[in-house]
């Protein structure tokens, strides 16, 4: 169906599109203030790192945690701190990388290998020469340059992608909480539960509260573009 230009009521529209991402702005700050009460919130995301670095910190089967660094569970409490607290990505994979070096040992070098697929035997001696202060070799040199290089790509590869998870596990709890929102609102609108069912509001509000959070980021440049759109399709008309 046809509807004129001059029909289209662009300021409600505007209008609704701002409310729209204005509650989605305020399911993720609901969502900011119950980390705190709920803490495994703060955590997704971060089992995969963590599996990642155990594989990479394995206990040492001989003399134990090598002197001056921390034992594996100590490395995966500081991983889990320094995620919880939101630290830039590159700083926790710096630190990540940096303690896994440090607890290499000549004792469990050759499992570290395995979960790094680089020659154990190399990386014992790599190990053995660090702990002595002896001189690497360009053998012991080249398998330690191909470990370090490997350790950072899963170190990225599980960081970014707990980091994904966790976004997107944001956006699905602040969508929920958008819903219970726009569902209060529209209780409180018609009068409660009662009045609210009996309008069939219902659906109106889901909708409403779905589009929340993707309209949050976007909201004004939204608005200011179909505004611009309609404006410039009504120009046009009148040529």
């Amino acid at each position: 169906m046809h509807v004129p230009l001059q029909q289209l009521q662009l300021p409600a529209i505007v209008s609704a599109i701002g409310a729209i991402g204005g509650l989605g702005a305020a399911a993720f700050g609901v969502l900011e203030a119950l980390k705190p009460f709920f803490g495994f919130i703060n955590r997704i995301g971060l089992g995969g790192i963590q599996s990642t670095v155990a594989q990479l910190t394995p206990p040492a089967s001989g003399a134990g945690t090598p002197l001056n660094a921390l034992t594996g569970g100590q490395i995966l409490r500081a991983i889990e701190a320094n995620w919880i607290n939101g630290r830039n990505l590159a700083d926790q994979k710096a630190i990540a990388k940096s303690l896994i070096k440090l607890h290499l040992s000549a004792d469990n070098a050759a499992q570290v290998a395995a979960a790094a697929n680089v020659d154990p035997a190399h990386l014992v001696a790599v190990a053995r020469s660090a702990a002595s202060g002896a001189a690497l070799t360009a053998e012991q040199s080249d398998a330690w340059s191909r470990f370090d290089l490997i350790v950072t790509a899963m170190l990225d590869e599980c960081y970014q992608r707990a980091d994904q998870i966790y976004r997107n596990w944001m956006r699905a709890i602040a969508s929920g909480i958008a819903v219970v929102l726009a569902v209060a609102g529209g209780c409180l609108l018609d009068g409660g539960w009662a009045g609210f069912r009996a309008g069939n509001d219902l659906g109106l509000a889901v909708i409403a509260g779905l589009l929340a959070t993707p309209f949050a980021p976007i909201a004004k440049d939204l608005s200011t573009a179909l505004a611009t759109a309609v404006n410039t399709m009504q120009a046009v008309k009148n040529l």
